[in-house]
């Protein structure tokens, strides 16, 4: 410790030697993780807060951990894991949803920086690449939109297809996987009742009005400055989802491009092969000129689809994430607690960071 040690005799005439000779002796015996972890606790993005047994592995370079140094989150609690393995208590961001006051701050940011007005989201995707789309982002060209989406694919599933992307708006249906409405561990008081078919939520703006505003624990919604009817709204008005039959409008153009670093903000996942730039050449079988969304009604092929389920997304998963595809620290999506806003914890999946 390169500190002089008094003699044994000075000691006895010297209460402050001994006080200073205990403290020395205190921090030689005690565990050496004790002390790491008890001066790193309230550190934002360090994995030693999932220490819990004095053979932590946390403190040697976070042990196991998928994603160590990610964003700080809230610890969810379900026994032996946590973390990005949190289950029952994850739910899908709130704050994800097309036109809710965030993304529109982070689109007018874009604009700012870039000089282009678009549109942002995320939503499903289906595609060949490893990790199924996940984590990339998309231009969207669509059909009475105007103008462009960029949208970045957290969710994936054999009923995506690659012409074809899956918008999270207001109600765009809460499918077979429903965690906002209808028991009493959803995101949203009541029952499914008002929130129309499973597939595609409402079918007319005038039923957003029927919604629950806010998730049964509602500051966080309300300090946004969002609610769940006017984000329904906002889908209509801003025709990503069409009052006609079918009602969903059709995808002219598509192109994987650069995620912007407000998006990635928002998600906190991060692809390692982005995309040098904004724009793109087309996916192939773009540009689309002759085709219209459900030409065929069961068709889906170049339609822009919508949805909300409110379900923790795939990549949220580390089994859907090729770790070598996506950037340190930013390697599964973070997903929110049932407020929609506050965020769990993802850099480690089990306590004592050895899983």
């Amino acid at each position: 410790y390169g500190i002089h040690t008094p003699s044994y005799s000075n000691l006895m005439y010297s209460s402050t030697y001994v006080l200073y000779f205990s403290v020395i002796l205190l921090l030689v015996i005690l565990p050496s993780s004790v002390t790491f972890c008890s001066s790193l606790l309230s550190e934002e993005g360090n994995c030693t807060v999932y220490n819990q047994s004095p053979y932590t592995l946390c403190p040697h370079d976070c042990g196991k951990c998928f994603n160590p140094g990610g964003r700080p989150g809230k610890m969810c609690d379900q026994g032996s894991t946590t973390g990005y393995l949190c289950q029952d208590a994850a739910f899908a961001c709130m704050d994800w949803t097309f036109g809710c006051k965030s993304l529109q701050s982070a689109e007018a940011s874009f604009q700012a920086s870039t000089g282009e007005s678009v549109y942002f989201g995320v939503g499903s995707f289906g595609s060949s690449d490893q990790m199924s789309g996940l984590g990339a982002c998309y231009r969207l060209t669509v059909e009475g939109v105007d103008r462009d989406i960029i949208a970045q694919a957290i969710n994936t599933g054999g009923d995506v297809q690659g012409n074809q992307f899956d918008l999270q708006v207001g109600d765009g249906g809460f499918g077979a996987n429903n965690k906002c409405a209808g028991t009493s561990t959803s995101m949203y008081p009541g029952s499914t009742a008002p929130w129309g078919n499973m597939y595609g939520g409402v079918t007319s703006r005038d039923q957003c009005a029927g919604l629950p505003l806010y998730p049964t624990i509602s500051g966080p919604m309300k300090a946004a400055g969002d609610d769940l009817v006017t984000l329904c709204q906002y889908s209509f008005d801003k025709k990503v989802r069409l009052v006609t039959d079918p009602s969903n409008p059709t995808i002219r153009d598509m192109s994987r491009v650069k995620c912007p670093d407000m998006l990635v903000d928002m998600t906190q996942i991060q692809r390692s092969d982005d995309p040098a730039t904004y724009h793109g050449p087309s996916l192939p079988g773009f540009p689309n000129t002759n085709t219209t969304c459900q030409h065929n009604s069961w068709d889906l092929s170049y339609c822009l689809t919508r949805m909300m389920d409110c379900c923790k997304p795939s990549g949220s998963w580390t089994n859907n994430v090729v770790a070598t595809l996506v950037v340190p620290t930013k390697k599964v999506v973070q997903m929110c607690t049932s407020d929609g806003y506050t965020r769990i914890d993802v850099q480690c999946g089990c306590y004592d960071c050895n899983c």
